[in-house]
């Protein structure tokens, strides 16, 4: 995220719509804990949006489609932020790559798909990655 700032985040969640987005409108933000994320819920208060739904991940996995797909059918968000992700340093990326990879996939998959099934009026959805220059001189 770094060619914008997180308070560009709701012109993005509305473009292309005709209608803004209500402020007590149902908003799921998953990874609220993590830095986009919970700067994103802090965004969206501080605009007054106030119907604001996150779960942690111990109330729920993201990676269970039926845990998600039983959220999305008692919650109906009208918007969901998909700000969540397995993350780590350096380290953890090289020592566990396919692990990292293979977890947010089942992460993104679960929560598009039913995002989709649920007719949620609209996904935004944060994908990341770190690029660390390889042959470039420490100051």
């Amino acid at each position: 995220m770094s060619w914008f700032a997180v308070r560009d985040i709701i012109p993005l969640i509305i473009m292309n719509n005709s209608e803004p987005m209500r402020k007590d409108a149902k908003i799921y933000v998953a990874g609220h804990r993590g830095l986009v994320g919970g700067a994103i819920v802090r965004n969206l208060q501080a605009n007054g949006y106030d119907n604001i739904l996150t779960r942690r991940h111990a109330e729920l996995e993201l990676t269970e489609q039926a845990a998600v797909r039983d959220f999305f059918d008692q919650e109906r968000p009208e918007y969901v932020i998909l700000a969540a992700a397995k993350v780590g340093g350096i380290l953890a990326n090289n020592t566990y790559p396919a692990e990292f990879i293979r977890e947010n996939l089942v992460i993104q998959n679960n929560v598009i798909y039913e995002v989709w099934q649920a007719g949620v009026e609209r996904l935004l959805f944060l994908g990341s990655s770190c690029i660390y220059p390889r042959d470039c001189r420490s100051r």
